[in-house]
């Protein structure tokens, strides 16, 4: 676990100075993720489809920390628009 808070420390100081790179705020959403901090984790998956819409990696981190906190009918919509934009991703083959 404290692996993940170093990471997120890391995370808080990368956004300073790149707050438009949408992989930052992905890996600080599953850094969150792992702490089992998942309304955070959202928020910054969230910030991630801020600055890039379409960034698959933050739909799916944001659909499976909704649906640790109980929101599958948001999580679905993620989940779907992540396989809309890359359907290879979903795993299908």
């Amino acid at each position: 676990m404290k692996q993940y808070q170093e990471a997120i420390e890391k995370f808080k100081e990368a956004v300073k100075h790149k707050p438009e790179d949408a992989q930052i705020w992905c890996s600080w959403g599953v850094a969150l993720v792992e702490l089992q901090q998942y309304q955070e984790a959202v928020e910054k998956f969230q910030k991630a489809l801020d600055v890039e819409p379409e960034f698959v990696p933050a739909l799916y981190g944001c659909g499976f920390a909704l649906t640790a906190l109980g929101r599958k009918e948001e999580a679905s919509e993620k989940f779907k628009k992540a396989k809309e934009i890359a359907p290879e991703s979903a795993g299908s083959s």
